[in-house]
């Protein structure tokens, strides 16, 4: 740690080309933060052991992989508050934003040492979005393809491996989040950026707005939830405003949660299903489709081949093999049904909202339901969801805004003294 206090520590995370880099570099410009990149020491390794080569974003993936898992997955925040130590700048620097987050290691080693004084910022765009933005000088420019943006992104994505990339994961950790989609002008997601941390420096304090305070009944709901993967909350609102339903993912009344049941030997079911299935494939000598060698059976997750990890590639057999995660096979009642079931007719005509995105089965019953909106948190949409949902008519909203976990710490400025 710094031997100084900074007034304010932020963190960007968020799929690349979601606007963390132009975030946190706007606020050092404007604001006066210290922009630190955690990317840096990986470029400067990269350049010692390759030099004149340029590294593509896969390259870094890889390398940052390999530092997490020899030192620990919070090496890299390690390794830039050893470079802030010996900044000339010193106490000077009032605050500081640390740029490209992704493993769930980095934001456990600044929150261990700068603690209430450290917020996260998830930055939320769609694929295409980010694409547009820079595909040419990311991608095109260089010889690559949309389909190499695509790999990276889902590698990025990863939440199955500790020490790789974690965006999905690091997103559900984030205290504030910010929407940055396609119909968002820079002048506007600038000032957004601006608001946010005034509002945390208590520079211009504001209540929570209405979707804020909806929102997080959502994410207490999901805290009833004793998912193995993931703990989602939903809550329905009719046309009045009234909440009317509230539901959060757990397997149906009557049966033991996965966690609980001794059948599943305590795991997850569609851990189970998944396994299985990837036995069955390695006893009938099925082959790769990436390297083409005969599966071996590996318990996971993650379902990785043998052959490719040790070729030093990462096949994600489960994107092969289960495009959508094995959801058919879950053994919850999903949130968004759950809080469905509970406002009956009064959820025809109003508002969901969801600490996810719906899964494809349950936007089918969100259509059927007669819901006119959906604001979700997610970052990757289900595709196939999302395409069900527009064809219905539905509305979908980006959320952003503060999140449950500091709700209570960033509002309570406005409480009388």
């Amino acid at each position: 740690m710094p031997t100084y206090s900074p007034k304010l520590v932020l963190g960007m995370t968020g799929a690349f080309g979601s606007g963390c880099t132009t975030a946190a570099k706007h606020l050092r410009d404007n604001k006066g933060f210290q922009y630190i990149a955690l990317s840096q020491a990986l470029k400067d390794k990269w350049a010692t052991e390759n030099p004149g080569k340029e590294p593509s974003r896969a390259d870094l993936q890889k390398l940052g992989d390999q530092l997490r898992e020899e030192k620990g997955n919070g090496i890299l925040v390690d390794l830039a508050l050893k470079a802030l130590e010996s900044d000339p700048r010193g106490e000077e620097t009032k605050s500081i934003v640390f740029d490209g987050i992704r493993n769930l290691g980095e934001i456990a080693r600044l929150r261990d040492g700068f603690g209430y004084n450290f917020t996260l910022f998830a930055i939320l765009a769609n694929r295409d979005a980010r694409w547009n933005r820079i595909g040419q000088s990311a991608y095109t420019d260089k010889g690559r393809t949309q389909q190499d943006f695509v790999d990276d992104d889902v590698r990025d994505a990863d939440e199955e491996l500790g020490s790789g990339q974690q965006v999905k994961l690091c997103l559900d950790k984030a205290d504030i989040l910010v929407n940055n989609s396609e119909d968002v002008l820079l002048g506007t997601y600038k000032e957004k950026i601006i608001s946010f941390v005034e509002l945390l420096l208590r520079e211009k304090p504001r209540s929570a707005t209405q979707c804020e305070i909806l929102m997080n009944m959502a994410f207490a709901a999901s805290h009833s939830s004793k998912c193995l993967k993931r703990h989602v909350g939903a809550l329905i609102v009719d046309t009045g405003g009234q909440v009317v339903g509230v539901g959060y993912n757990e397997n149906p009344i009557g049966t033991n949660p996965c966690v609980e049941e001794e059948e599943y030997d305590y795991q997850c079911y569609r851990d189970i299903v998944r396994n299985k299935h990837f036995e069955n494939l390695a006893a009938k000598r099925a082959k790769c489709p990436d390297c083409g060698e005969p599966l071996e059976a590996v318990k996971g997750p993650p379902w990785r081949c043998k052959s490719c990890v040790e070729k030093g590639a990462k096949s994600n057999l489960e994107s092969y093999f289960f495009p959508d995660r094995a959801m058919s096979w879950c053994t919850a009642v999903h949130a968004e049904v759950w809080a469905l079931l509970a406002a009956g007719d009064r959820a025809r005509g109003g508002t969901l909202y969801t600490t996810t995105f719906p899964c494809f089965q349950c936007a089918e019953k969100i259509t059927q339901g007669r819901i006119k909106k959906v604001v979700f948190t997610e970052a990757y949409p289900d595709a196939f969801s999302e395409d069900r949902l527009n064809l219905a008519k539905i509305e979908l909203e980006q959320f952003e805004g503060v999140r449950s976990s500091s709700f209570e710490r960033i509002f309570s400025a406005m409480r009388p003294d």
